[in-house]
């Protein structure tokens, strides 16, 4: 019992500790924070802040946790197998990917189908050739093309920027 309350307790505390972080990293954009080396999830404030007063305490990050703790435990037995883990972050990923789907159809979908066509998707939300704007970006040698070298500069320096260093991939002049 004691073990269970200590597993329960440590898990908690882990969750209000990464909400805590989310808070602090969102610039005061809801449901937003920025990449600073680990990627930091979001919850909505409103979410956390179970009295609505406008803030949160130590204790509702904490009862937030545990409810979260409780939402995973599909057994109820006080801890967290691999697959209740699993099934946690599947449904986090799911609802995200939903979310994210949803709003690339909304900025794409130049004719209002609730569809994007091959020419919608090469046009991007800025209209234009989406492949020619991201190839001008890349080719730092402006030959039209990308070699090796440009590609593997390119993925650097999105994997750099992703992991919060201050680079901006795909710029020309950096």
């Amino acid at each position: 019992m004691k073990r269970t309350v200590l597993i329960s307790s440590l898990t908690a505390l882990a969750l209000a500790g990464t909400a805590l972080a989310a808070v602090a990293a969102s610039d005061g954009k809801p449901g937003r924070a920025e990449h600073r080396g680990d990627r930091v999830m979001m919850m909505p404030f409103e979410d956390i802040d179970a009295d609505a007063d406008g803030k949160i305490t130590p204790e509702e990050m904490q009862a937030h946790a545990g409810l979260r703790f409780d939402a995973a435990d599909a057994d109820k037995d006080g801890l967290l197998d691999a697959t209740e883990v699993q099934a946690q972050m599947l449904a986090r990923a799911t609802a995200q990917m939903a979310e994210r789907s949803t709003r690339m159809i909304e900025r794409m979908d130049r004719d209002g189908d609730g569809k994007l066509s091959a020419e919608e998707m090469r046009a991007g939300p800025r209209n234009g050739d989406r492949f020619a704007r991201m190839l001008s970006r890349l080719d730092k040698d402006e030959d039209g093309a990308l070699s090796r070298e440009e590609f593997e500069a390119a993925r650097e320096m999105r994997g750099a920027h992703r992991h919060g260093d201050g680079h901006h991939w795909g710029r020309k002049n950096d």
